[in-house]
């Protein structure tokens, strides 16, 4: 992957003629020119668009709303019953559009969007709103999809998020958009012994240095060229490199997912695969924060740690 001095050309590029979905950390102002270009490409494909202000109609039912769009694509009722049941709004069928939660508005979107099989899909932070449990099913339906050959686009911020979904993921800076390195580092098979060591991390918060039990640190995230330390859904930066931090950590229960990413396994509720490539490990933090395993490090990670 290469970087691209203009969102417009990465869309172009990847999208519009890689056919390959790109996922982008970015400004508001850069996920709307994204916008504007996959628009002014898509042709005669179907598309559907994930919007931050699309509210839905206030004065229908999820049920009435589904079926509505059911008819435009010319799919019979009972596929709106199936949306219903696939992301979770059964209980609120019901319920007006005008009195659902944030998170329930974008569950509805992505039903109506499944209605239309797209074949190009454009996403504004697709997963912001979204309870772990939600975020599972938005997932996978987007790996569905991908898996069916559509192309999506999605934008929004932190980058971790573009990270957990299938397709080329890059963030914004300074104009340009740069590819998230995702390449696998060669393994170590040397044994790792058996040791107790004393170990602090050193984090900065405002003007203060703090010290960080291991045990305290729920993951290690890469982002922008800066190390974050994630304690109890709070970031701090480090100075310390990703390769410092997986050496000191290693011996501590903590596990190298992904190139961006160090996980403490002791924090690991469960493992997602939503394609045969596409991993995340779900955590028990408090923000049950998702966080991409690369597919090379998920087999490493089945073998050192006994799973199934």
């Amino acid at each position: 992957m290469a970087e691209c001095a203009t969102v417009e050309a990465l869309v172009e590029r990847e999208a519009v003629q890689g056919g390959r979905s790109l996922h982008l950390e970015c400004s508001r102002e850069c996920g709307r020119r994204a916008r504007r270009a996959l628009q002014q490409a898509q042709g005669a494909r179907r598309a559907a668009y994930f919007l931050e202000e699309d509210g839905g109609f206030d004065r229908d039912t999820v049920r009435s709303y589904l079926r509505f769009f059911a008819r435009l694509a010319q799919m019979p009722p009972a596929e709106g019953e199936r949306a219903l049941d696939h992301f979770g709004l059964r209980d609120h069928s019901r319920t007006l559009v005008s009195r659902l939660s944030a998170e329930q508005k974008a569950l509805l979107a992505f039903a109506r969007m499944s209605l239309f099989s797209p074949e190009l899909c454009f996403c504004e932070r697709p997963l912001a709103d979204l309870s772990p449990e939600s975020r599972s099913l938005v997932l996978a339906w987007i790996a569905e999809r991908f898996e069916a050959g559509t192309v999506f686009v999605t934008v929004g911020q932190p980058l971790r998020e573009a990270l957990l979904m299938p397709g080329s993921a890059y963030w914004e800076e300074e104009g340009r958009l740069l590819p998230a390195q995702v390449e696998e580092e060669e393994p170590d098979d040397g044994p790792v012994p058996d040791e107790v060591r004393v170990c602090k991390i050193a984090v900065r918060a405002g003007t203060a240095t703090l010290l960080l039990d291991p045990r305290e640190i729920d993951f290690i995230e890469s982002a922008n060229r800066v190390n974050y330390a994630s304690v109890r859904g709070e970031l701090y930066p480090t100075a310390l490199s990703m390769d410092q931090l997986d050496e000191q950590l290693s011996r501590f229960g903590f596990f190298r997912c992904h190139r961006s990413f160090i996980v403490n396994v002791q924090k690991v509720l469960r493992v997602e695969r939503f394609t045969r490539n596409t991993f995340n490990l779900v955590l028990s933090d408090a923000n049950r924060s998702s966080l991409p395993l690369s597919k090379g490090r998920a087999e490493e990670m089945r073998e050192r740690f006994g799973w199934k």
